[in-house]
Parts: C-alpha cells; sequence; structure tokens
C-alpha cells in the first residue's frame, strides 16, 4: 500500500459497524461482522488476545476510561490513578492498523510484541503507557503517527524499521528515559531527517 493508502484506511468504527457487531465473550471485545475490525472493548480482562484476522484495532479500543478508576463517578481522576485494565495483549499476524488513542493510558503494559504484517501506527495509539519499557517497530511499518509514543516515561529503548517513511511530530516526546534508537545499518541519515534534532544523539545503526 501507499502512504496515502494507508493513511485513508478509517480507524473509527462506524454506526454501522458498531450495530452488527460480532461480540468475543473470552476477551470483552466487539469485532466488525466479518471480523476484520476491532471496534470496541468493555471491561476487558488484563491479559487479552485479538483474534485471527484482524486488520485494524480501532481507535480508543483500550485506552484508559474514567470507570477504571477506583474514584467515585463525577470525583476528580488523580494521575496515578489513570491507567487502563491492559497488561499484557496478543496480537494476530493479520494486523495492519493500529488507530488513533487505541493503547492510551494503558499503564500497566510493560512490553508489546507487534506483528510484522504491521504497517501504521496512529496518533497518541501508545501515549502515556509509562510502563513501557521496549518497543520494536517492524521492518514494514511504514507510519508512526504524532505522539504515537509520548509520555512513555520508562521507555529506554526503540528499534526502527527500514521502511518507515513517516515520523509523526512529538512521537517520543517526554521519553525521558529514552537512551537508544536502533535503526537499520546505512540508515542513520534517513532517520536523522525523520526525527528531531534533540533524539539524534541516540540513533545507533544496527
Amino acid at each position: 500500500m501507499t502512504i496515502p493508502e494507508l493513511l485513508a484506511v478509517p480507524t473509527a468504527p462506524s454506526k454501522e459497524e458498531l450495530e452488527r457487531d460480532f461480540w468475543d465473550a473470552d476477551n470483552c471485545l466487539s469485532y466488525s461482522e466479518d471480523g476484520t475490525r476491532l471496534l470496541d472493548a468493555e471491561n476487558f480482562p488484563g491479559e487479552v488476545t485479538v483474534r485471527g484476522g484482524c486488520k485494524v484495532i480501532c481507535d480508543n479500543v483500550f485506552a484508559f476510561q474514567d470507570y477504571m478508576a477506583d474514584v467515585r463517578l463525577g470525583e476528580e481522576i488523580p494521575l496515578e490513578e489513570r491507567s487502563s485494565f491492559l497488561e499484557k495483549i496478543h496480537l494476530p499476524d493479520t494486523l495492519t492498523h493500529i488507530g488513533a488513542n487505541a493503547f492510551a493510558e494503558c499503564g500497566e503494559l510493560i512490553s508489546i510484541k507487534l506483528p510484522k504484517s504491521l504497517l501504521l501506527i496512529g496518533e497518541s495509539a501508545f501515549v502515556d503507557c509509562w510502563q513501557l519499557e521496549t518497543v520494536n517497530i517492524p521492518s514494514g511499518c511504514a507510519v508512526i503517527g504524532p505522539r504515537a509514543f509520548q509520555g512513555c516515561i520508562n521507555l529506554y529503548k526503540v528499534t526502527l524499521g527500514k521502511s518507515l517513511e513517516i515520523i509523526g511530530e512529538d512521537a517520543f516526546d517526554d521519553c525521558e528515559s529514552l537512551e537508544e534508537i536502533l535503526v537499520p545499518k546505512g540508515m542513520k541519515d534517513h532517520f536523522k531527517a525523520l526525527l528531531p534534532k534533540r533524539l539524534h544523539k541516540y540513533i545507533k545503526e544496527k
């Protein structure tokens, strides 16, 4: 797929999809009728398996929601309480798109294995995943959206794939533990052009 084609794939669930959804009771997940799009999740367990055949995780699916906090309804939610239930997730080798805010504030998520099939990571997809320590972007992934990993304060190592053409603004902003950004051999200059100058000191060829 070309970059315009990748960006044109909708990651917000439509009203029609939600009306005709398929419910996975074991993981508390809602899929499109054909199973290719993960539309929503509610009261999901700490460990989740996304079904094979799923191509798109839609916007906000695993993101923190107010009902997840241990506070009374209507009370202000302290920062330390803003953490999604998700602790571990298994992704299928059919996944191509992760939507905007899909894993936002998944504060218990320490690691995630992104499949080789992944092509695009949406805006703020992993924003404020505070415990996330390492990320390996698959070689076929072409787009990392703005603020995708912003606020991942324990993220210390990022491995970037050879197909990346777009890394959005502030994708790794406020990653205060960052120590190295590993890139394919011979592509250091390519990634210097994609990343802000303040991150250049972390770039190393693998």
